[in-house]
């Protein structure tokens, strides 16, 4: 599917019609341009260019978008952002999980809002502890927001980009990673609220709720659209398997949902007759399965991207939840650039083109996740001829090589 996104007429176009929305002009000569210039145009590629409008600074609000959507439903008698696709309706299905999380944050939200608004009120924190500490719970709770944006960028988004959409993602791994900054400051201020003007508290809190609310409204009413148009049940099935990788907001999906008649049988069978060939590896020969086997037996975790900058492999020697950088196999085919949030394309970018020049042969670092001592180094990868063949990622917890004993072991 092209990128509607980058035609500029149709954007133009639209984001005339948005703005005259927004200012209020009447709905009905608005009707007559949308009708004449945008009724052969699908209802996907208007709603790709309607969120890159609407988060491009324009002034392009959520309300103008539904009175678009009113619009399109008054002309063609549908709705622009509902699909009806098989199975989506089941309680284990990644769409009615989705939208589940979103009501339980908005009901969080709303409660939040009321527990400020009482406190502003009020002149004695004494008489509040109690509404105070329901703040802070609160505050707290909405932490899995983590979980529920992580789910999206790294099982939904890979998908939509092999469909060719890779702007949208951008747009919105953006707006995700600019919530999960207001969210740590607004955390911090309610973990510190007896200390600091109540007034400055409401106003980072109005700032994270609207961008929070905003985000829930582009995932429910652009989003899904989207991805309920293009993708196919195996997408589905796929992020379904791995959504425990990441893990859920405030439900355990008590249904799980899968295909009622599988198709992967053939394929394993497949699978199973070339795993037990022996092909010529380094010094000698391994079968396909006894390689597999060797490299999710080694201590640690291993990620190669080829020469074109694709994810192609990683090793699963733990289960994804339990790896120190989360892998799935959603990701393989993705490009690099877009397996990282946009702000760190940049250094993720130079560090590639500083392996594949040889400018640099490997970049190692270390940082400390709870009681572990994480260790990664990239390393440019070259064939005998000195042709790059890609870079090779490796990941281990170091703590132990600190607990070794003085006394070499023999």
């Amino acid at each position: 599917m092209a990128n509607a996104q980058f035609n500029p007429k149709l954007v133009n176009i639209l984001k005339d019609i948005l703005l005259r929305l927004h200012d209020g002009k009447p709905q009905e000569t608005v009707k007559e341009d949308f009708d004449k210039h945008l009724n052969q145009v699908s209802a996907v590629e208007i709603l790709l260019i309607v969120q890159e409008l609407k988060n491009g600074g324009h002034g392009i609000t959520s309300d103008d978008v539904v009175k678009l959507f009113s619009i399109y439903k008054q002309l063609y008698g549908l709705a622009i952002n509902e699909w009806h696709v098989p199975d989506s309706n089941h309680e284990g299905h990644p769409v009615q999980i989705l939208i589940a999380e979103n009501k339980e944050f908005q009901s969080i939200l709303d409660q939040m809002n009321g527990q400020i608004e009482l406190l502003e009120k009020s002149s004695q924190w004494v008489q509040e502890e109690e509404v105070i500490e329901k703040l802070k719970e609160d505050v707290s709770q909405l932490g899995q927001l983590n979980r529920h944006y992580n789910r999206k960028e790294k099982l939904i988004f890979p998908i939509l980009e092999r469909y060719g959409q890779i702007t949208p993602t951008r747009i919105m791994w953006e707006g995700d990673d600019r919530i999960r900054i207001l969210y740590k400051n607004v955390k911090r201020k309610i973990e510190n609220i007896q200390a600091i003007e109540i007034a400055s508290v409401k106003q980072s809190y109005q700032i994270f709720q609207s961008k929070m609310t905003d985000m829930m409204f582009d995932e429910e009413s652009i989003l899904l659209p989207i991805v309920l148009n293009i993708f196919n049940e195996d997408d589905w099935l796929a992020i379904a398997r791995e959504g425990d990788t990441f893990g859920y907001c405030f439900i355990d999906p008590q249904k799980e949902w899968e295909r009622s008649v599988s198709v992967e049988d053939e394929c394993n069978k497949e699978i199973d007759n070339a795993t037990t060939k022996h092909i010529k590896i380094g010094g000698g020969y391994l079968t396909v399965q006894e390689a597999n086997s060797i490299l999710n037996n080694l201590p640690v975790e291993i990620t190669f991207i080829d020469k074109n900058g694709i994810f192609k492999y990683f090793n699963e020697r733990v289960a994804s939840s339990d790896m120190m950088f989360v892998r799935t196999p959603i990701s393989i085919g993705r490009n690099v650039a877009n397996c990282h949030p946009p702000k760190s394309l940049k250094k993720v970018m130079r560090l590639v083109q500083d392996l594949k020049s040889k400018k640099r042969s490997s970049e190692s670092m270390w940082f400390k996740k709870k009681d572990q001592y994480i260790h990664i180094t990239y390393k440019g990868v070259f064939d005998e001829d000195g042709e790059y063949l890609g870079i090779l990622e490796y990941v281990q917890d170091i703590r132990p090589f600190f607990e070794l004993p003085r006394e070499a072991k023999r």
